[in-house]
Formats: structure tokens, sequence, C-alpha cells
């Protein structure tokens, strides 16, 4: 027989990890996620990572995208996240894979702690922990693994922090701390910079409804400076690459709004499908799934409404609300900013913030605020199952809501009987059907659950009821996410032979979109299966970043941050077709794809580094930008910028100048040279902080050339030129994060009382 013991053994975790175990039972088979951003970006980043790592080499340089490009300093490569170091020694993909899974696990249980520290019931503590957990939110965008690793550990702040309010033991400022590094660690700034906002609101709430004394709220700020000092030794890269990046100024306006959630998707918190679903291709309207998906499961999202609905109206007497009742309106206040902020361009409120408030400028994508939205929603939901009663009029209305649910699962269900054919091939049209479908059905399962609840909670059939209201609110969340992360064998990322290749190869962006997301490419919004069709193609594909796997070099480079000058570069290109030969020649790129993603040579050849005879000297990089415009011939003239006035162009003689040999080693590169005077050797590698030149073992100064790239001056004679990157700051950051990681292990060797 079930008892109350067993239930307090975190039972509802054993439901989550059994639906975790369905849902993705395809990873059990060997099978790994590959849909999207898994392939394009965090697979290629780590495999060529770690490879690195096992060659001896540490990976701060990505050699083979955007001309050359930060690794390590690239935010959402989260190469320093402990967790994701499983892929050193297990099959790569596939630990990926699994260790995002395990991550909903995680949030789950860290729902299940925070909800625990709150004093919810069990009951509702299960339900909070089975909605953040599998909330559409979650699960449909998890091969955003950053986006996952990140939303993991706000449950754990939250608890971690209350627990630093009411006990403030050493150990508990020391959890507080590993939580904030993880976080801070985990890849996605966008979704940790919104779970700090959260935390600081929570603190500051609970701190004056609670009567906190300052103090505590002082250790809890340096606890979250202990994290950050952990973390230090990625924050630094990153934070010089934000200084270095197109973003270091703002996003602008339309780029933030892009995914601003509307209005008219309000019925998809009642309904995962209401417009469909790209799972099987009936997903009707325009825009991502994966950022609109906000459902966190019907039983839930009533059960929040309940707690609304009874604050609001006052129905409980202040000698018979519990103490976890107070924090409905905080949660609400929550829900309600958030729900609003997540409409962007759709409400004023964004637009004004975006214009007037600092940091409203820094993310795009408003809609992801809507994590504050589902986690607000799932802590309501715990809260509201306490008034989950069988008084008389609530068994009334029940069967009444029963009735009217049978009733209209039956009128959809027949439905299509007295509509025409042509109708029901409208995607839009048998998707409504199949949600009002389901609705009736989960709203007579909720109904039955409220007739079938006993009287008494110590009745013994009271936890295999608990048990039963578990198993339908997973069962209703597995439903929602059945097929939203396709798989593929782990084979799919098996690396290709190829001929070695010393020069680029460049997609045109329009080409490149249109090949990845639009109809008739392979990763198409509205249908997921086209990927798993085409998974070959798309895998020999070579597009941008999975030409990483295979070490084809290519100029593109699909990261969220971009080196200033390289994306004013890349825009150079697109926006002047007519100088797009010179520009791609200056770039090292020989070849370029069409539609059909084949490759097309270039007329004029190119090379990686060259002599020029002739250096034109200009005032700025606007100046620079506009000899590049002119009739301009890369193999012969390098713009470089220095404050001597525009267009100084002296002259000399290259013939004799020879570039006999490129050796590239990730982040150091040598090449051997002859020249019979002094000479101008350009690079096409991207110009960064952090890289040194010498001649023959003498350093000496490196050029910014034609924009983005790299230019020494070399005396006359045989020379090897040794460029190296090294981060600048990298033995700061290191020795911060080791000495902060100390100060947390001395935490964690006592209990005592602060």
């Amino acid at each position: 027989m079930l008892n109350r013991s067993v239930s307090r053994n975190n039972l509802a975790l054993v439901v989550l990890a059994i639906a975790l175990l369905v849902i993705f039972h395809r990873l059990l088979l060997g099978e790994v996620f590959f849909w999207g951003l898994p392939s394009l970006q965090f697979y290629p980043w780590r495999e060529y990572a770690f490879d690195s790592i096992r060659s001896g080499h540490l990976p701060f340089w990505n050699p083979y995208n955007g001309a050359g490009a930060p690794l390590l300093a690239n935010y959402q490569s989260a190469l320093l996240y402990p967790l994701n170091w499983f892929g050193l020694f297990l099959p790569l993909a596939w630990s990926m894979s699994v260790t995002v899974v395990l991550h909903l696990f995680i949030a789950g249980w860290g729902m299940w702690m925070f909800t625990g520290e709150l004093k919810l019931p069990e009951l509702g503590r299960g339900i909070s922990t089975l909605s953040f957990a599998l909330t559409g939110y979650l699960v449909s965008r998890l091969g955003t693994y950053p986006t996952i690793f990140a939303a993991t550990w706000i449950p754990w702040l939250l608890w971690a922090t209350l627990k630093v309010f009411t006990d403030t033991r050493r150990r508990d400022i020391g959890w507080l701390a590993v939580f904030t590094a993880l976080q801070l660690l985990a890849g996605h700034a966008q979704t940790t910079w919104y779970s700090m906002v959260l935390l600081g609101v929570f603190s500051a709430w609970w701190a004056v409804t609670h009567r906190v004394r300052w103090q505590r709220l002082g250790i809890v700020i340096l606890a979250l400076i202990l994290g950050a000092g952990i973390a230090t030794a990625q924050l630094l890269p990153t934070a010089e690459l934000l200084a270095q990046s197109q973003r270091s100024g703002g996003v602008d306006y339309d780029t933030v709004m892009n995914f601003s959630y509307g209005w008219l998707r309000i019925p998809n918190f009642l309904s995962p499908n209401f417009f469909g679903t790209p799972a099987n291709g009936t997903y009707a309207t325009e825009g991502a799934f994966f950022e609109d998906a906000v459902y966190l499961g019907l039983i839930p999202l009533i059960s929040a409404l309940v707690a609304v609905l009874t604050w609001a109206w006052g129905k409980l007497r202040r000698s018979e609300r519990p103490d976890y009742f107070a924090s409905v309106p905080f949660w609400l206040v929550i829900v309600a900013v958030a729900f609003v902020l997540a409409l962007g361009k759709n409400s004023p409120v964004f637009p004004f913030l975006y214009r007037y408030i600092p940091t409203f400028s820094m993310f795009q994508a408003p809609v992801r605020w809507h994590i504050l939205t589902v986690f607000g929603l799932s802590v309501l939901a715990g809260i509201g199952v306490g008034m989950w009663t069988r008084g008389h009029w609530v068994l009334f209305g029940t069967r009444l809501a029963i009735a009217g649910s049978i009733g209209a699962a039956i009128l959809a269900g027949i439905a299509p009987r007295f509509l025409s054919a042509d109708l029901m091939k409208i995607p839009g049209v048998s998707a409504l059907v199949y949600a009002v479908i389901g609705l009736g059905i989960l709203g007579a399962l909720a109904g039955l659950l409220t007739l079938a609840q006993p009287e008494e909670r110590t009745n013994r059939w009271y936890n295999w009821w608990v048990l039963a209201v578990w198993v339908v609110v997973a069962g209703d969340l597995v439903y929602a996410s059945w097929g939203l992360n396709p798989t593929v064998p782990a084979s799919f990322y098996d690396r290709q032979p190829v001929e070695t290749q010393t020069t680029r190869g460049y997609w045109p962006a329009k080409i490149e979109k249109n090949l990845k997301f639009e109809e008739g490419g392979y990763l198409v919004f509205d249908d997921y299966r086209v990927a798993v069709d085409k998974q070959a193609d798309y895998r020999a594909s070579e597009l941008p970043n999975m030409n990483l796997i295979d070490r084809i070099p290519l100029l593109n480079n699909f990261e969220p941050l971009l080196v200033d000058p390289f994306k004013q570069y890349i825009d150079l290109i697109e926006r002047n077709p007519n100088q797009r030969a010179s520009l791609l020649n200056a770039a090292g790129v020989d070849y370029t794809y069409d539609a059909q993603g084949k490759k097309i040579a270039l007329d004029e050849t190119t090379a990686r580094a060259w002599f020029v005879d002739t250096v034109c000297w200009y005032g700025n990089d606007l100046s620079v930008k506009s000899a590049m415009l002119r009739d301009w011939n890369p193999e012969h003239v390098v713009n470089l910028v220095k404050y001597l006035g525009e267009g100084i162009c002296p002259q000399s003689e290259i013939e004799g100048n020879v570039v006999q040999s490129v050796e590239d080693n990730s982040d150091s590169l040598t090449v051997k040279v002859t020249t019979n005077h002094t000479a101008w050797l350009v690079l096409a590698d991207t110009y960064y902080p952090g890289w040194s030149a010498t001649i023959d073992g003498a350093a000496t100064e490196i050029r910014q050339a034609n924009l983005a790239f790299r230019a020494v001056q070399l005396p006359a004679g045989a020379h090897e030129v040794k460029f190296e990157y090294h981060f600048r700051w990298m033995w700061a950051g290191i020795l911060v994060s080791i000495a902060s990681l100390m100060i947390v292990m001395v935490l964690f060797r006592s209990r005592e009382t602060t």
C-alpha cells in the first residue's frame, strides 16, 4: 500500500523521471538531438574544443569560421560549464542530448525543493514540479541547450536564498554561490539576467514581508559575488568579446523586437497545439513554435487561476490561510509583468523601456520573458491545489463541467463529418478540432479527479489519489511534448571525409537562410519531419557551423556575438554585389554556394596570406570602407588605419616576395616567407585583441588591415612570422575563479550558523 512515508520520498520526482524517459526514449536507443542549434552550433563548437583539449591545446580560438573567431569567449559554447564535461569521455552527441534532458529533471527537483521551503503541501509541490520541468517553454526549446541549462538553476537559486534568509548556515551561502556560478557558466546571458531580476525582486519582497535583517540581504549579495568569482574565467573573455562585438552598443530595435508574443497566442496557455504542431506538420501560423510555447498543463493552469481568484475574492479568512498563501500576490505580479514584457512590440510598454531604461536593449526576443511567466504560474499552481475541495457547490459545478467537457469533445469529434473536405485539409482547422477534443478530455479527467478525491486527507486512498493527479498532469505534458525534439542516429555527427582546404568558402546570407529555414529548406519551422527525412543531405550541406565538424573553412560564422569589424565586412559583401568579388578575394574566399548548396568557384584566385605592393593609410574605418568599395584590387593594395591623412598610398615592388607556407595550429599560426625588400604581409584572418606577432622571434606590430583582417611589415630576407593568441586576462581570471572556489569549499566544511 502507498503510504505517506512513500509520498514524502519525492514520488513526484519519480513520476517526472518516468515522464522524461517516455518522451525521450529514443535517446536510450542511442539516438541524439540534431534539429537546429544542436547541429548548427553546440555540437560543432564542443566537438572542436574537446578535440583541441585532447590534442594538448586550450580551445581559445576557432580558425574555421568567420576568418577565425574566439571560441572560449563565445558564451554559448559554455566550455567551462561542468555538466558539459561528460563529453570529454562519453560519446559527445549522445552525452549532450542526455545531459540536457537531465537538466529538466534537475529543474523539477529544484522546484520540489523550493516549494518545500515555501511549505506547500505535497500535492502542490508535485504539480509545481511537473508543470515547470515539463512546461512547453523548456521542452519545446530543448535544442537551445544553454537556455535550458540556465533556466534549470532558477528554483535552486530561490531555494538557496530562502535558506540563507531562514538558517544562514555557511553551507547555504556556499550553495547559493555554487548555483550562481553554474547559471553564469551555463551560457545563456538572457535567461540568467531574467532570473537575477526575479531573484532580486523576490529577495526584496521576502525581506520586507518577513522582516529579514539587512545583514542577511548583504550575505545574499556576497554569495552572488562569490558565484560570479567562480565564473570569472568564463566571464572575462566573454566580456572582452562583447566589447568587441556588434552588440557592444546594444541591439537595434527591429532585432530586439523579433519574436514578440502576440495577443492571439494566448490560447497556447490552454492547449499546446491550438495552432497545430511542427511535430506532425500541422503548425498553421507564422513564427517559431518553440518561441511561443507556454503550456504548463491544464490542471496546473486551472489551479493557478484558483489560487489567484481565491486570493482576490478573499474567500478564506486570514486564520484559515496557510502561510504560503500570502505569496499569491507576489507571484501574480511576476506573472503579469513578465507577460506584458513578453508582448514586446505588441504593447507600448516594452518599446518605452527599450528607449529609456538601460538593459532592455541588450537582448532580442521579448517572448523569452515568459520563463518568469511559466515559473510564476507553476508556483501558483502548487498553491492553488490547497483550494481543491469537495464542497457541495464544487461537486455540483464539477458535474456540469464534466458534462460540458465531454459534450465539447464529442462535438469536436463529429465536426469533421459536417465540414467540407477542403476545409478539413486546412492545417489550422484540423489542429483546432484536435485541440478542443484534448481540452474536453482533460477537463473531464480533472472533473473526475475532483469527484474521486477522498473526503479526508488521512484516508488511506488519499495518497493514491495524489499519485493519480500527478500521473494525469504528467501524461498531459508528455502528450504536449511529443515529437518536439526529433532525433537521428548518432552517426549523423560522424566526420565526413573531405580534402584538406586552405582557402575559404562563403554562403551568401539569403541563400544560407533559405536553405536553413525557408520553405524547401532543411529546418522549416512548421514541420520538423522534413529535417529527419533530409538528414543525410542536411549533414552533407556544409552549412555553418557544421563545417567545423569536418574542418572546412568558411567565412560565415553562425554565432550571436560577432567581432564588429568582421560583421561590418560581411555587411559590405551583402550590400555591395558589384564589389563582392574583390571583397571575397580579400577575405581568403575562393568559392561560394548557390541556392542548391553547390560550390561555385570564383574567377579570381585567392590566398590566405600574400604580399602587396601598395599600402593606403586612412584616418578611420569609414574611410577604409569607402576605399574598398571603389575600384580596389586587394592583391596589390592593403588599406590600413593611421591618423596620417586620407589616401596616403606609398608603393613598392612585390616581385620576389613569396609566401612559402601557412601552418595553422588553432591559436597559433606560422607563415614562412621570403622577401627581397621591406614589404607588407596581409593575412586574411580576423583582427582581434590578444593576437601578437613575431618575426624570427622578435615582436612586431599587427595592423588592422582591410577593416577586419591583419597585416605586418617585414624586412628583406627569409623569415618566419608567427601569430599567437593569448587571452590577456587569462591568469587573472583563473586565479579569481580558483580563489572563489576555495572559499566555497571552506564554507561547505562547516555547518555552523553564522
